[in-house]
C-alpha cells in the first residue's frame, strides 16, 4: 500500500528517533524501543505505521508532493516522517494515560519532552520563525489538544458531535501537509487538502468504531455507531442482536457512502496514488465485511431463538 521507498524512510525514521535517544540516555533508548515495538505488536516498530488500516498520515504529505513535481523530496520527506512520528508517539502516549490502561506509559512519561521536541525541531530548518506555517502549526496543535480533551468528556454522541469532535482525532497529521504546501509556496493547496483530510479521519474512525464495536462495549468506551445503537434499538433488544440484524448495514452504508466521497474529493486533488489507497482500502473493507457477515448470520438463528 505504501512506496517501498517510503517504507525504507519510515525504518530509518524510527532508528533515528532511538538513535538521538541513545547518546545521552540510553536507558530511555531501551525502554523506547521496547514500547515502540509493543505497540507495532512485532519485531518492526515501523508495521505500526504502514498497517493497511492504520490512519495514511505518513503517506499524505507524499502524496501531495507528488502533485507539485515528478518525484518527491526524499530528505524533506524523511524530514516530514521523522517529525510525525515522534509527535504521534507523543499523542499516544497521552491518550493511553487518559484511557486509564496506560500502566506503561505512565512510567515513561518523561520521555514525552524528547518526543516533543524532535517532533517540533524539524520543521525549524524549513521557516524562520515569523513565517506563515507557524500560525498553522500552532493553531492545529491547539485545535488537537481541544479534540482530545472534549472527547475524553463525551459520554453520548451524536451525529454532529462525532464530526466536529470525535472524528477528528487526527486532526495533528494536517501539520506535515502545510509543510508540503509552504515549501513549494502553495498555501491554497493546503487549503484545498483539509476537506478531503476531515472527511477521511472521520471515515477511518467510524470504521474503527463499527469493526471494534465489540472491544468498545467491553470497556464501556462511548462511539458514535455504539451511542447511535441505543437510541435506534428497542428498549428490550440487546446491543448485540441491533448490531447483527440492523447496525452493522447502517454502518457500512455510511462508510460505503463516506467512500464515494472521498474518491470524488481525491480525484479534485490530482493525486493518482491517493485515489489507488482509496481502492485498496474500498478492497479490505469489502473483504472484512464478507467474513464478518458470514460470522452473523451463523450467529442469527441463536439470538432469535433467544428473544
Amino acid at each position: 500500500m505504501y512506496p517501498q521507498v517510503l517504507t525504507h524512510l519510515v525504518d530509518k525514521a524510527i532508528q533515528r528517533t532511538l538513535d538521538s535517544m541513545q547518546q545521552d540516555g540510553p536507558f530511555m533508548a531501551q525502554q523506547a524501543a521496547s514500547w515502540f515495538t509493543q505497540l507495532a505488536g512485532t519485531a518492526r516498530p515501523a508495521d505500526y505505521f504502514l498497517h493497511p488500516l492504520a490512519f495514511p498520515m505518513l503517506l499524505l504529505p507524499w502524496c501531495m508532493e507528488q502533485t507539485l513535481r515528478d518525484a518527491p523530496d526524499a530528505d524533506f520527506q524523511a524530514n516530514l516522517i521523522y517529525s510525525s512520528i515522534n509527535g504521534y508517539y507523543f499523542i499516544r502516549m497521552i491518550d493511553n494515560v487518559m484511557d486509564g490502561h496506560g500502566e506503561t506509559e505512565r512510567q515513561q512519561l518523561p520521555m514525552l519532552g524528547v518526543f516533543h521536541s524532535q517532533f517540533h525541531a524539524v520543521y525549524q530548518q524549513y521557516f524562520e520563525s515569523q513565517h506563515p506555517f507557524w500560525g498553522h502549526f500552532h493553531q492545529i496543535g491547539i485545535q488537537s489538544a481541544e479534540s482530545a480533551l472534549r472527547d475524553a468528556a463525551l459520554s453520548d454522541i451524536d451525529s454532529n458531535a462525532f464530526a466536529t469532535i470525535a472524528g477528528r482525532k487526527v486532526i495533528g497529521g494536517k501539520i506535515p501537509l502545510a509543510a508540503v504546501a509552504y515549501r513549494y509556496q502553495r498555501p491554497d493547496l493546503f487549503q484545498k487538502w483539509q476537506p478531503f483530510y476531515d472527511q477521511l479521519g472521520c471515515w477511518h474512525q467510524m470504521y474503527n468504531d463499527l469493526f471494534g464495536w465489540i472491544k468498545d462495549l467491553q470497556n464501556e468506551t462511548p462511539t458514535y455507531f455504539l451511542c447511535e445503537g441505543r437510541r435506534r434499538k428497542p428498549p428490550a433488544q440487546s446491543m448485540a442482536a441491533w448490531v447483527i440484524h440492523e447496525g452493522f448495514d447502517w454502518g457500512m452504508q455510511y462508510l460505503e457512502n463516506g467512500m464515494g466521497e472521498l474518491l470524488d474529493l481525491a480525484q479534485q486533488l490530482h493525486s493518482r496514488e491517493l485515489v489507488d489507497y482509496l481502492h485498496t482500502r474500498r478492497r479490505l473493507m469489502v473483504s472484512q465485511t464478507a467474513q464478518i457477515t458470514r460470522a452473523f448470520q451463523s450467529l442469527e438463528p441463536l439470538l432469535d431463538a433467544q428473544l
